[in-house]
């Protein structure tokens, strides 16, 4: 009974791990049974040799390899090789005792022994673990004008999100992944790697491959992306930007995640015209960002939109800025969770505070904007908020001030007011809805001006620029009708 239980044992470990004994060139093709492979030195051979495996690996199987007893002497050498689209060749040379993990796709162990000894030894385990992701039915679609932006919460631990395509937002040729991360370290990098990115089906790289590869501009694109997150739940803060590859593809695009502290940041365009991407955490993108020192080396210009755009759109345009006008800009306000910065040439330079300054004078001549905070991606919720304050100049109001707002876009059922205070207890209010896109509104004389809107969830929001300008200086305004009513009595 014992040698039959024995025999049995023997067997079982023979089916569930293939061995391969030293050295020996050969094609392993893993599948749901058999899961394990074992390469082990041989004492007794001490022959020179150099093989090559080929592992085949099934789709959503995730390799790991356990180097166990490395012993190698001279120049002899173990080399595990990886090859894919966003990660290119990777190649691990093994000197010791290692747990390596690997990501879901086709890899190569080549053993080189030209110095083979009794003292070399080596055990290699290679196992795979079926990380299908559960089906949830989550799914995304990628704007033809401003992309989509996936935070790091919409993807759930062993779980997938998909690419799909409607008659709004139709299969473009090609897509480009990018990602903005907020959080660091060691740990966040090796959970990256285990979130996997699809094309079509086929395995194209994980959210690492993504990071060093936009860090060095090279593109990572495709034609129809899944997300797979094999780890157990979220991790970090980051967003996933996916864009059409449009009119800006043959432009360097370079991400730039939101700073939320007091931060001057500097922009080149040595190399011809290049698109920034602003993109803010997640957690915060709810908070204005307000520009000041703006200033530039060279004669190039920005132009800022309103989303991660992805050529010239008009509808989400904030504002263009040059050497002749910044100062028209200083202390602009901006929301919005991506905003892009399209710089002609030159070095742009400017300050940001992640908020409000709290200082509503407006010189004569200023140009800013109001915007709800996520224009143009869809609230996800009721909005009403009390937005923007525009004052005259001075503290004493004797100048008054004209507004005049170029209305971009209001989207259907967003309810923008406009309180025009004249004086103390009389003002003029003015409500802007969808029927208004495309229209100027100048207001009345005013010395203040205040702003509060209402958004539907699942709007697009609004966007709004205007421009200050005087409407004389009141005690100068009195002074001259006294003087031409004392000159016609003296008639």
């Amino acid at each position: 009974m014992f040698h039959l239980i024995r025999s049995f044992l023997v067997l079982f470990i023979v089916f569930k791990f293939s061995i391969a004994q030293e050295c020996s060139s050969q094609a392993v093709s893993f599948d749901a049974t058999n899961t394990s492979f074992n390469i082990l030195s041989d004492p007794n051979d001490l022959a020179s040799k150099n093989c090559k495996y080929t592992f085949t690996v099934p789709k959503y199987f995730v390799p790991s390899i356990s180097f166990i007893g490395i012993h190698l002497n001279g120049v002899n050498k173990i080399t595990t090789t990886q090859y894919s689209d966003f990660g290119g060749s990777k190649s691990f040379d093994i000197s010791e005792d290692l747990l390596l993990n690997l990501a879901p796709v086709n890899f190569t162990i080549e053993l080189n022994l030209p110095q083979k000894t009794a003292g070399v030894t080596f055990q290699i385990t290679i196992t795979v673990k079926d990380s299908t992701p559960a089906v949830t039915g989550q799914t995304f679609t990628v704007a033809q004008d401003v992309g989509t932006l996936l935070d790091w919460g919409s993807i759930q631990g062993n779980s997938s999100v998909i690419q799909t395509f409607d008659n709004q937002n139709p299969q473009a040729n090609s897509y480009s992944i990018n990602l903005a991360l907020f959080t660091e370290g060691v740990l966040v990098y090796n959970l990256l790697s285990n979130f996997f990115i699809y094309d079509g089906g086929v395995y194209k790289g994980h959210l690492l491959d993504v990071l060093v590869a936009q860090n060095m501009f090279q593109s990572c694109t495709g034609s129809q992306f899944a997300i797979v997150n094999s780890n157990y739940g979220s991790i970090g803060i980051f967003t996933i930007s996916i864009s059409q590859v449009k009119d800006w593809s043959a432009s360097q695009i370079i991400i730039v995640p939101s700073v939320y502290v007091n931060n001057t940041s500097t922009y080149t365009a040595t190399n011809g015209l290049t698109v920034f991407y602003d993109i803010a955490n997640p957690l915060l993108n709810t908070v204005g960002t307000t520009y000041r020192n703006i200033s530039f080396r060279g004669d190039g210009e920005v132009t800022i939109y309103a989303g991660c755009v992805t050529g010239e759109e008009e509808d989400k345009k904030i504002a263009t800025i040059s050497p002749s006008n910044s100062v028209n800009y200083e202390d602009i306000l901006i929301y919005g969770t991506c905003k892009t910065y399209v710089l002609t040439r030159g070095v742009l330079q400017w300050s940001t505070v992640q908020y409000q300054t709290g200082n509503y004078r407006h010189r004569i001549g200023r140009k800013g904007v109001i915007m709800s905070n996520t224009y143009p991606y869809r609230s996800t919720q009721n909005v009403r908020f009390a937005n923007h304050l525009i004052q005259a100049p001075k503290d004493d109001f004797k100048e008054n001030i004209i507004v005049t707002y170029e209305v971009v876009h209001i989207g259907a059922n967003v309810k923008l007011n406009i309180d025009q205070d004249i004086k103390a207890n009389q003002d003029v209010n003015k409500t802007l809805s969808s029927s208004d896109t495309g229209t100027t509104f100048t207001s009345v004389s005013t010395y203040q001006q205040y702003i509060t809107y209402s958004i539907p969830s699942g709007s697009e929001g609004f966007l709004v620029r205007y421009t200050v300008t005087s409407s004389g200086n009141i005690s100068t305004f009195f002074g001259a009708i006294f003087l031409c009513c004392a000159f016609l009595l003296s008639l």
